[in-house]
């Protein structure tokens, strides 16, 4: 379903696919807000307003308002509460630490959706990454019934693209691990298959002039066009050297979506309690 209205907030990295959905979405809203998030553990979340002014400058400065929020306290909030009942629920998924800092960006942007009267929210979260728990389909219906509880449509422009093989730390590990012949069979991760598609994300944003050429990322243009985060090398040691070892992919997935249904029942009821003292300052600078 195509999405149009007066206003869209888009949770904005920098990187070719949050870049390639602001892009998208210019001809169906007036005012894009490319909202970029900082805490602690992130590095250049300045780096943002490269890819910021490159879409300023191709589709008009007065269509876009970009806004860095901090979640540090919203993030560690989200990754302790209960923890104890979590831990003996959900164990190593408590490590999920990629998916806890998206979830804590996704209820900020509700917060600031609900500031600023907006009622539709993008990201560019990707079928070819769903290794991790914010752009796996499960997680994010559960998503978007929490934003939809609000009043707010939630959807994914770029989801049913392709993505190119070298996406990083975490599929560059899977690819090693495969195909080590040193490795057992029974050892080695057991990875979702999909079925190739003939444009990327990157190949899109190239063709619109807003990247160099079709496949960006891992090179020192992508990092210097987003913020890098080193925390995510815990999830990736939990992920890929501990529970795929052991586990397949699809009981990964089950077990993720079932953690993140739990965790974001829990956000919904802190949103709705945003106006006490206490809920607010999670919000605040």
């Amino acid at each position: 379903m195509k999405y149009s209205g007066e206003s869209v907030a888009i949770l904005f990295s920098g990187g070719t696919d949050s870049t390639l959905t602001a892009a998208l979405l210019e001809k169906s809203f007036e005012k894009i807000h490319l909202v970029t998030y900082n805490r602690f553990g992130f590095h250049a979340t300045d780096n943002t307003a490269v890819q910021a002014k490159m879409l300023k400058d191709k589709f008009g400065a007065e269509r876009f308002v970009h806004d860095i929020l901090n979640v540090d306290k919203l993030f560690k909030h989200i990754s302790y509460e209960r923890y104890v009942k979590n831990i003996k629920e959900f164990g190593f998924f408590n490590l999920s630490t990629c998916g806890l800092c998206k979830l804590s960006m996704h209820v900020r942007t509700i917060i600031y959706c609900k500031d600023n009267d907006i009622k539709y929210v993008a990201d560019g979260a990707n079928q070819a990454m769903s290794m991790f728990p914010a752009q796996m389909e499960g997680v994010i219906d559960e998503l978007k019934k929490m934003y939809e509880h609000f009043g707010i449509v939630y959807f994914n422009p770029v989801f049913e693209m392709d993505g190119h093989e070298d996406k990083g730390f975490i599929e560059k590990a899977n690819l090693q691990l495969l195909n080590d012949p040193t490795i057992p069979e029974i050892e080695k991760i057991n990875l979702p298959v999909r079925d190739k598609k003939t444009e990327t994300p990157g190949d899109k944003l190239f063709k619109l002039g807003l990247a160099p050429n079709p496949n960006v990322k891992g090179s020192k243009y992508d990092r210097k066009r987003q913020p890098r985060c080193f925390q995510f090398i815990i999830f990736n040691i939990f992920a890929i050297k501990y529970y795929l070892q052991k586990n397949t992919y699809e009981e990964y997935r089950d077990k993720t979506v079932s953690f993140y249904k739990h965790k974001i029942g829990g956000m919904i009821d802190l949103i709705e309690k945003k106006d006490d003292k206490k809920v607010r300052r999670l919000f605040e600078e």
